[in-house]
């Protein structure tokens, strides 16, 4: 819609994407929520969110160095699946084994050393796979950290990362031009309401849907509204890749990503504090406004997913990891599928109808057990289970063969997926209705009190025993 090529797309998109893990585990810190039930899942996602950060930035950089020739897709994926490779080796068979010599290290002097030594060197190594260095710095620490020398690093290096994190941000924001900021402004009152739409409803109906209740749902999804230090990672790497290839063109995320991303993070990080603080108010105003269509639906979709999604072991429910093999088929299926052109995309295009009919093959077979052992505080009947079961598998489904076309129809006129996503809502919001009604608790009326006993009044009573009329 900008006119932004597709590679400076990208790294946009990871700026505006990629949330605060640090900004997350603080405001958790001083709200005083670590013993939360939700905790737990919220560090899991920023962590998870960090390591795919990486991952995506490693093949955004290749697609990007300066080549005479096209990119070749199936050796940079080789390049980046070997570099970790090496790094998953190192975890798992060097680092345990060679600890112990390292522990031995007396002088603190030399430990420093040791430590700094083996941090440039994963740097190096990760520039000659033509990866930014950053990345093999993380990969490092990442092979330590379940070590017994990941307290001992930490004490000794924290006055170092302190004074390289104040040098990191000192540098990015010396690449600032403060006269670009009315450029990037716009862009800003377009990013800001996406992210505040993606992570404080998206994030949180998600959540809610696998199991977490309406307040968790809320706290999860403004905890990840803060952008810092990935997005300023993107905008830095991005920048600077693009600047120093020849053959694009300098005049979008090459002159505007570093201060869009500078005056997105300060505008995100200082919102992320104040809406986290009053998630509890958020998700009441939430319920007392939602119609009670949409809470029902919800509630139903929730208690499925749950015995589904999150970790059970009772033999009723070993059906679930079928399903869970092909999200995974379909989530890589969709990564390649967006990012492939030509006719290798429309060969996949003409292939997802069938990906999606295995998904909800698995689905229908996954849900079955659940959707008849689930209490759902509703009739328990056979057609009532059924329609249960009907629309979790269309609310499901239709999200993920939403997101394909999506995939499928973005190279060719983006515009045309603003439609199809409207009408995917309305079909949800109408099957929320519908079920409602069906189960008997959209219509009705009140029916009257039963009296088991006729109570006669009192005055009667009285002279009935004695007698008088």
């Amino acid at each position: 819609w900008l006119g932004w090529p597709v590679i400076d797309t990208i790294f946009m998109a990871g700026v505006i994407g990629m949330s605060s893990s640090a900004i997350a585990a603080k405001s958790l810190i001083d709200l005083k929520r670590l013993g939360n039930r939700e905790t737990e899942f919220i560090l899991g996602m920023v962590i998870l969110e960090s390591f795919l950060a990486m991952f995506i930035l490693t093949l955004a950089n290749g697609i990007i160095l300066p080549s005479e020739g096209p990119v070749n897709i199936g050796g940079l994926f080789a390049g980046v699946g070997l570099f970790i490779g090496f790094f998953a080796l190192l975890a798992a068979v060097v680092v345990p084994r060679t600890a112990a010599i390292f522990e031995r290290i007396k002088s603190e002097e030399l430990f420093v050393l040791f430590a700094l030594g083996t941090v440039f060197l994963a740097a190096a190594l990760a520039e000659a796979f033509r990866i930014p260095a950053i990345v093999g710095a993380f990969f490092m620490g990442m092979v330590f950290a379940d070590t017994h020398l990941a307290g001992r690093l930490k004490v000794k290096m924290e006055s170092l990362r302190d004074a390289f994190v104040a040098i990191f941000f000192l540098s990015f924001g010396m690449l600032i031009d403060p006269s670009s900021f009315s450029s990037v402004v716009p862009m800003l009152l377009i990013a800001a309401p996406l992210i505040l739409l993606n992570d404080l409803f998206l994030t949180a109906a998600l959540a809610y849907f696998i199991g977490f209740s309406g307040r968790a749902s809320t706290a999860i999804g403004t905890s990840m509204i803060a952008r810092n230090e990935e997005a300023i990672l993107y905008a830095t790497v991005g920048a600077r890749a693009i600047q120093a290839n020849p053959h694009l063109s300098n005049d979008y995320a090459g002159k505007y990503l570093t201060p869009f991303a500078g005056i997105l993070c300060i505008v995100m990080s200082s919102l992320q504090p104040i809406l986290m603080g009053r998630s509890d108010r958020i998700a009441a105003s939430l319920a007392k406004r939602l119609p009670k269509s949409i809470t029902f639906g919800a509630e139903l979709v929730k208690r499925t997913l749950k015995t589904v999604i999150m970790p059970n072991f009772l033999p009723i429910y070993r059906r679930k990891r079928v399903f869970q093999a092909a999200l995974i088929a379909y989530s890589a299926w969709i990564i390649d599928l967006t990012i492939t052109t030509g006719p290798a995309h429309l060969a996949m295009s003409i292939l997802t109808p069938i990906l999606i009919f295995g998904v909800w093959a698995s689905a229908r077979h996954a849900f079955q057990e659940p959707v008849r052992h689930t209490n759902y505080g509703v009739d328990g009947g056979p057609l009532s289970r059924s329609a249960i079961e009907a629309f979790v598998l269309r609310i499901v489904v239709g999200a993920l063969t939403i997101v394909s076309l999506v995939a499928i129809l973005w190279q060719y006129y983006w515009p045309v997926t603003l439609p199809i996503l409207y009408a995917y809502f309305l079909v949800v919001v109408f099957s929320m209705k519908v079920v409602y009604r069906r189960l008997g608790l959209g219509v009705g009326r009140r029916v009257a009190p039963i009296r088991l006993v006729h109570r006669i009044p009192a005055a009667r009573s009285w002279r009935a025993a004695s007698g008088r009329r």
